[in-house]
């Protein structure tokens, strides 16, 4: 069934988009409003926009816009219901298991209703059952506290072949949506399913906004260890791709932003043995080495990135390789050596979380450090050819970093390092950078060409009627959402005005404005499309422009409203200056505002016929078609006796 009105309400009024939005995006407030780079579209500029006090986003770059529900769906993929479940479970709002939709709307949404079901599933079987009693007494034995088990939604898997299948079935979940969400599997020989995970300790994998993604499952006994592997993950899914997701981001987010800081480790009881030690910024890769994708999640949250290796070679270049990757997207990054035979969790364990803070800003090492040090170990600079290799392998990393300033600090440290001097090391660096500059117009070409190729295809010519651009500098009257594309005529700035209005007073305004002005008046299409909408709720009697900006009238007029409420949309100075008509602040004067607003777009309107009739008239008189030329000159002494009666604001005495 669907989720009460009054429940959609408490979860919108509880929400703040700023901090929605800062899971995705790296906002910087700038006035009353936080600007970022925009995550429907590639950009350098930032035109993302989003205002905390209407709980709107918009983009003036591809007019992409909405509330906290509009954002989810568009960026995550799903449906409005699982966007007011993703976001009532953000901010602690309960909602009766029995409201969940088991007839998930799409396949995606589907997958996270099971993903979910499955983790509730776990956790009670661990917590609340006696066949889960074994694994919670090992968990209390590692230390882990209830709440910790909590926090991190641990469970456990029945020792039996179809524990989960059966209760899934039960509560009517569909098979083929459990084998999609990788928690059952097919007999070989095709006789029916069963649980992937049977007999294990669950960790559940979530997303940095806190979605359950994927498991995984630790066999209970050691000495099970031989038969079996000790950890059995989900597959890729729809919705999981491992070299995207990062464990115990959703719980260490605030932690990062907090120190500007994200240790990476990897294993999953590393994380949760820090996080219950006070070490919260802590994540792990879950056992794939730091991809880009990773990365650029961590983008969002940290400025520096340190990384706690195992102390073999294997460990040392993940160690090194992840170094590089983080300084290739712009972040600092270090490398922490624990002492022999510990790993994180253990040392945590024994020692704390303070003395374990205080081992990792003391053993830090960046790259040059780390590399030259690693070198040094394994005998790689024992010959003047091996340690110009070591030299121009840091400087090939270093490189790759964006910011030229911290490149040259880096330059500096290398010198210090090594005991080249510098000068040395920035003809290296210039050869290094020049190489990746051809690499990257190399590329460029290529998909340059990749990308023309079926460009020149499709391309429309001017004959096969392809619509004119829209007006730059005001959003247009429709878009596509999916792909940020926009077509359509813009709109003028006084609808902007009036449509703000509109939607900020409610039904006196919405009265004062269409028993003012005639539908035909606003921007044909969606301008007009939403004044129409206006004017049927008013003769409802029911005025309820959140109904509009919550998308209940539809995805395009949700947009507008959103781009009008998000746009300065202050009447110019220059109308002023250029008609005589005082022109009030929306905010001071709203009616006055409206009024002036109501005589610019009239006279626009009657500006655009006098142009046409002045048109009409230049082809009759080249044509010679004298009585034509005189019904238009009389069409135009009425159109600009209605021009100056319109600038009176007759029109408002009516």
């Amino acid at each position: 069934m669907p989720i009460p009105d009054e429940k959609v309400e408490e979860v919108r009024t509880a929400v703040d988009l700023v901090e929605v939005a800062e899971d995705y995006v790296q906002l910087d407030q700038s006035g009353s409003r936080y600007m970022g780079l925009c995550p429907f579209h590639n950009e350098d500029t930032p035109s993302f926009s989003v205002d905390p006090e209407q709980n709107l986003y918009y983009c003036f770059g591809c007019q992409n816009g909405g509330d906290a529900f509009k954002f989810l769906q568009e960026i995550e993929g799903v449906g409005f219901l699982e966007s007011v479940r993703m976001l009532a479970d953000r901010y602690g709002i309960p909602l009766p298991e029995e409201e969940t939709d088991p007839e998930a709307t799409n396949e995606r949404e589907g997958i996270l209703h099971a993903l979910r079901f499955a983790a509730r599933f776990f956790y009670r079987q661990l917590t609340q059952s006696d066949r889960g009693r074994p694994a919670l007494d090992y968990l209390r034995r590692r230390g882990f506290t209830p709440q910790t088990i909590k926090q991190f939604g641990l469970g456990y898997a029945p020792d039996e072949w179809d524990a989960l299948l059966t209760t899934a079935e039960e509560e009517q979940l569909d098979l083929e949506t459990l084998k999609k969400a990788g928690l059952v599997i097919e007999r070989n020989d095709g006789s029916g399913h069963y649980d992937r995970y049977r007999g294990r300790i669950i960790f559940p994998i979530f997303s940095h906004i806190g979605k359950v993604l994927a498991f995984a499952g630790r066999i209970l006994d050691p000495d099970d260890e031989r038969d079996q592997p000790k950890y059995i993950n989900s597959p890729e899914t729809e919705v999981y791709h491992k070299k995207e997701v990062l464990y115990g981001l959703h719980q260490a987010k605030q932690a990062i932003r907090r120190t500007d800081e994200v240790l990476l480790v990897e294993g999953y009881t590393d994380v949760i043995s820090l996080s219950q030690a006070g070490v919260g910024n802590v994540v792990a890769s879950s056992g794939t080495a730091l991809t880009e994708q990773q990365i650029s999640v961590l983008d969002r949250y940290a400025k520096r990135a340190v990384m706690l290796y195992d102390a073999d070679e294997a460990g040392e270049r993940a160690a090194l390789r992840g170094m590089e990757r983080v300084l290739e997207a712009g972040l600092g990054a270090y490398a922490v050596e624990l002492p022999t035979g510990s790993d994180p969790d253990e040392y945590v364990q024994e020692h704390g979380g303070d003395p374990f803070s205080d081992y990792v800003e003391e053993h830090r090492q960046d790259l040059p450090s780390f590399a030259y040090q690693r070198a040094r170990r394994n005998g790689g600079l024992e010959t003047p050819e091996d340690r110009v290799d070591v030299q121009r392998e840091i400087i090939e990393s270093v490189a790759r970093i964006p910011d030229p300033n911290l490149r040259r600090e880096y330059v500096a440290h290398t010198s210090e390092v090594t005991g080249v001097p510098d000068s040395d090391l920035f003809r290296m660096l210039e050869e290094e950078r020049e190489q990746l500059e051809r690499r990257a117009q190399r590329r460029r070409k290529r998909e340059q060409k990749r990308q023309q190729r079926p460009s020149e295809e499709a391309a429309p010519s001017a004959e096969d009627g392809a619509a004119p651009p829209a007006r730059s500098g005001a959003p247009s009257s429709t878009s596509n959402s999916a792909n940020g594309t926009t077509s359509g005529p813009a709109l003028l700035p006084e609808e902007q005005v009036l449509f703000r209005l509109m939607l900020e007073n409610g039904r006196r305004m919405v009265g004062l404005v269409l028993g003012h002005m005639a539908l035909d008046e606003f921007t044909e299409g969606t301008p007009r499309q939403l004044a129409r909408t206006f004017a049927e709720m008013y003769e409802a009697g029911t005025v309820e422009p959140q109904q509009i900006l919550g998308g209940e009238h539809g995805e395009t007029l949700q947009q507008l409203g959103a781009a009008v409420m998000m746009d300065e949309h202050e009447a110019s100075e220059h109308w002023a200056q250029k008609e005589d008509i005082p022109v009030p602040h929306l905010n001071d004067r709203p009616y006055d505002a409206a009024r002036s607003a109501m005589k610019f777009l009239k006279m626009d309107r009657v500006d655009e016929a006098i142009e046409a009739v002045r048109e009409r008239m230049y082809q009759a008189t080249q044509e010679g078609a004298d009585d034509q030329v005189e019904r238009l000159q009389q069409k135009m002494m009425s159109l600009q006796e209605l021009r100056k009666g319109i600038k009176r604001g007759a029109f408002l005495d009516d």
